[in-house]
């Protein structure tokens, strides 16, 4: 299966959580179909950082989209809370540092000392920043697209993505939120991967459906309300 289909997936996993979350939050399967999204699209995160041309402009794409969705919710919810953006933002952030402490590693440079003190400074002040603001997902969340780069197989990055989602679901079921261990679901699609993006190509399609949906699902339910 296409990265694209995945992403597909992800997305209409997505909409269906947040449909239950605003408009049927008594149907618990809305919440279970909704835990699929984040895995999918940590994931692809990953391979996003893997395969892009400039990373430097995939971190800023992505923070952009989700500092402006954070300046909205700012507005009308009147609340600090960092949305899935930001966390991929920071998960962006630590995995230029970890690739080039690998990096210089491998050949040798001396360099990987200074690389992997600033991924474990810049780890510090992402675990403060998960500490005392709300950040979607958590830190759990912001390491999981780290962990595909640990391996270089198939199999070998589904099996520490596996091991990467282990504590994120515990945390939720520490928390009462069993239905989280429905994310677990998302290693049978990504088993499914045949590491090719597909066809047509849909690079900023999540970057525009994640402020898009919410913009129509609030709009919804303030003509709702209003009426």
């Amino acid at each position: 299966m296409p990265g694209n289909m995945l992403k597909i997936i992800a997305a209409a996993s997505m909409l269906i959580d947040h449909m239950g979350l605003l408009f049927f939050p008594d149907q618990l399967w809305m919440r279970a179909v909704g835990r699929l999204a984040f895995p999918l699209f940590a994931f692809f995160i990953a391979e996003g950082f893997r395969y892009t041309r400039s990373r430097m402009r995939y971190l800023l794409t992505i923070l952009s989209v989700g500092v402006l969705c954070q300046l909205v919710d700012f507005a009308v919810n009147r609340r600090v809370y960092l949305c899935v953006l930001i966390t991929f933002s920071f998960s962006i952030c630590l995995l230029l540092l970890l690739d080039k402490a690998l990096s210089a590693s491998k050949e040798q440079s001396g360099e990987e000392w200074f690389y992997m003190a600033a991924f474990v400074v810049a780890f510090g002040a992402v675990a403060i920043i998960c500490h005392f603001v709300e950040v979607d997902y958590g830190l759990c969340g912001v390491m999981l697209p780290l962990w595909p780069s640990f391996a270089q197989t198939k199999w070998g990055k589904l099996g520490v993505f596996a091991c990467g989602l282990v504590p994120l679901c515990l945390l939720a079921v520490i928390e009462g939120m069993t239905i989280q261990l429905f994310a677990f679901g998302a290693l049978l699609l990504l088993a499914l991967y045949n590491g090719k993006p597909g066809r047509p190509r849909l690079k900023y399609f999540f970057y525009v459906f994640y402020p898009a949906h919410l913009a129509v699902l609030w709009g919804i339910r303030f003509f709702l309300q209003a009426a």
